[in-house]
């Protein structure tokens, strides 16, 4: 079986709640890779109708409460909120891999010696795991954002500019 990777728009990939960014420096790392031209690592993603399965019946309500004003949003984003912020600031699309079995998490595991993905915590867990990291992450945190709605915020209040980056390329990154 091979593993699948797509492209995404910010606004398909609902992302971690650790608003604002934790490490500027490591955005301003690939934020200037982005405008370099240089690919950035695959971000890793699991499909909403997966994780859903593993949600309590409130959080589920949740999930639906936001599904219904952001339709676009079909995946869950397990890794990667420095890369997926500075591809959207610099009006970039996201390369994902998707795992949909233990056999693709066993695929990516292989790809990080080629840099094609960064080694991560999610490598060392099933499918299933995965899955029931992201309810805990989100039961902690109540609520959902896209990669969009977080990058725009980080704008708004102002963090981006705290970063010394520029906000150029948002409104763009949805095309």
């Amino acid at each position: 079986m091979t593993i699948k990777t797509t492209t995404l728009t910010p606004h398909q990939i609902i992302t971690l709640n650790d608003y604002p960014i934790y490490n500027a420096e490591m955005l301003r790392l690939y934020f200037y890779r982005c405008l370099s031209g240089q690919a950035l690592p695959l971000v890793p993603v699991i499909r909403k109708a997966i994780v859903r399965q593993y949600f309590t019946p409130e959080l589920a309500r949740e999930l639906e409460a936001f599904e219904r004003i952001n339709p676009l949003a079909t995946y869950f984003m397990l890794d990667g909120s420095h890369r997926t912020t500075a591809l959207t600031l610099t009006g970039h699309k996201i390369n994902v891999i998707v795992y949909a079995t233990d056999a693709n998490i066993a695929e990516a595991r292989r790809l990080v010696v080629t840099g094609q993905v960064l080694d991560n915590g999610t490598l060392a867990h099933s499918l299933a795991e995965n899955c029931v990291i992201l309810r805990q992450h989100f039961q902690e945190r109540t609520y959902f954002m896209t990669v969009q709605h977080k990058t725009e915020k980080l704008i708004r209040d102002n963090y981006i500019a705290q970063y010394g980056l520029p906000n150029q390329g948002v409104e763009d990154a949805s095309l």
